[in-house]
């Protein structure tokens, strides 16, 4: 709480370091603040048409997160995304929002609009350059299947759902192998001691990653969410 005192205050004397922020955002959210509150902080910048890539990322995920879709989406317009390496690809982000808004739809019942989301996943968007082209890689991802085949489980479409279980189920990205496990649960049988020893070797692999890989953020991410699944 008194980091969060200290880089808010930061965001009023020097509204255009964006290290206040991003330590904000970090302190709320270790907080238990709502992504509402979040996006409030991120909103403060003077101008968000000039905002750093970074922070447009951050404010899209947590506008997607408080439900604010088409505001997340909107901040995808009338921009250029460069790469730099080990730097966050925007179709990420980007299959990420359309990802959480259909997740969103179907859990509230709308499977039509869910499915329509979910169905143009890697479509290309008029004036979006970055889609028209890497998104599919992204899409296929275990995690991407994992969530599709739940979402496609909610909307009772069990032989999509399966699909999208099996396919999540054979990842060999150790970085994807916690949501091959959740997948492999979903579809039966499910042997246990076979997909702890799997885990154990992504855990092996991704720690050796995080201290090598210019990814690095990528690859604790992925150390953390292995040692959770392996208790």
């Amino acid at each position: 709480s008194a980091a969060l005192e200290v880089f808010e205050e930061g965001t009023k004397n020097d509204p255009q370091n964006i290290t206040n922020y991003s330590g904000a955002v970090t302190a709320s959210t270790l907080l238990g603040k709502s992504a509402a509150e979040r996006v409030k902080i991120l909103e403060r910048y003077p101008n968000l048409e000039s905002m750093l890539t970074g922070l447009v990322f951050e404010l899209a995920l947590n506008r997607a997160e408080a439900g604010d879709y088409p505001g997340a989406t909107a901040l995808f317009q009338n921009r250029f995304f460069g790469r730099e390496e080990g730097g966050t690809n925007v179709r990420s982000v980007w299959v990420e929002v359309k990802l959480s808004e259909a997740g969103a739809l179907a859990q509230a019942g709308r499977c039509t609009e869910a499915l329509a989301v979910a169905n143009h996943l890697t479509s290309s968007v008029a004036g979006l350059a970055f889609t028209e082209s890497g998104l599919n890689e992204i899409a296929d991802s275990a995690r991407s299947n994992y969530l599709l085949g739940e979402l496609n489980a909610a909307c009772r479409q069990k032989v999509e759902a399966e699909r999208r279980y099996e396919a999540a189920s054979r990842a060999t990205d150790p970085a994807q192998f916690f949501w091959a496990m959740k997948a492999a649960k979903k579809r039966t049988p499910y042997a246990d001691s076979v997909w702890r020893e799997k885990l154990a070797s992504a855990l092996a692999q991704a720690q050796s990653r995080a201290r090598t890989s210019s990814s690095k953020g990528w690859w604790i991410y992925s150390v953390g969410m292995l040692q959770l699944a392996l208790g």
